[in-house]
């Protein structure tokens, strides 16, 4: 009997801690699913900027996100009541934004304590500069310390939303082309160019112009400062002569906008183009 009863307080005390060991509820977290997968901070901020906006940030590895409240009122904010807004993921150095009028989601602030703040969020429809979807699911925020901070150390990155929407489409020999990859990118320092590719499987197109060209209507060739090309299945042609009509160049905002055809060297009919593009 003596050892019976000497063991039970024992255990009793063995499972009291080890039961203790597993739960730690005072340590600050952000995490959420990203796409499905568990995305789980190891450095965290949440930061009161001048104007009373509410920037909560995490990252761990080559990922990040974060995201703005207009307020630090515990409540939930909408993105319908543009009471939140500049959400951003970046994985890879690819980064996902919000976007008005196709971003869904809310944050709910569940607590302010001691300084610390709690919470939970979802996300739908962030888009990245192809125009490809990242959701967020399952996110929640716990007793991450307030810090205070200056509208000078904006933490996201804007991208042109010229480039998010980004299109170009054109018949090839009578066929219609839907591009689903397009980039615009601006080289040379002196007397500079933008250069426009837009892809699909196995198709692409690519348009070379001047950086500060003004609407108007130009010819297309092979090279120089105004030039094209069609390639399938890589194998590439490059313009023997054609048009490019820019019918919208804002220098301040780089958005373009224009149409476009051509005929290559092998013979291929590029006609009806249209693209609109940031850089």
């Amino acid at each position: 009997m003596i050892k019976k009863t000497t063991l039970l307080p024992i255990l009793i005390c063995i499972f009291l801690i080890s039961c203790s060991t597993d739960i730690e509820i005072n340590d600050p977290a952000l995490q959420a699913k990203i796409d499905g997968e568990l995305f789980r901070s190891s450095i965290k901020k949440a930061v009161i900027y001048d104007d009373g906006t509410l920037v909560i940030s995490g990252s761990s590895g080559d990922k990040s996100i974060s995201f703005t409240t207009t307020s630090t009122k515990i409540g939930t904010y909408m993105t319908s009541q543009n009471t939140i807004n500049k959400i951003s993921f970046k994985k890879d150095q690819i980064q996902f934004v919000s976007k008005n009028q196709e971003t869904e989601g809310h944050v709910t602030i569940t607590e302010i304590y001691n300084n610390e703040i709690s919470g939970k969020f979802n996300f739908r429809n962030l888009k990245d500069e192809n125009g490809n979807i990242s959701n967020f699911s399952d996110g929640w925020f716990y007793r991450l310390p307030l810090e205070n901070g200056t509208i000078e150390e904006e933490v996201t990155e804007q991208i042109n939303p010229c480039l998010l929407n980004a299109s170009l489409t054109a018949m090839v020999n009578g066929s219609e082309m839907i591009t689903d990859n397009h980039t615009a990118s601006l080289y040379g320092v002196e007397d500079a160019s933008i250069l426009i590719t837009a892809t699909n499987d196995n198709q692409e197109i690519t348009i070379v112009f001047k950086a500060d060209v003004a609407p108007g209507e130009y010819s297309l060739t092979g090279s120089g400062d105004f030039s094209a090309s069609y390639a399938l299945n890589n194998d590439k042609s490059s313009a023997l002569s054609g048009k490019l009509i820019v019918t919208n160049h804002d220098i301040n905002t780089k958005c373009i906008a224009g149409s476009f055809e051509f005929n290559t060297r092998s013979s291929a009919q590029i006609s009806e183009g249209s693209f609109e593009f940031g850089y």
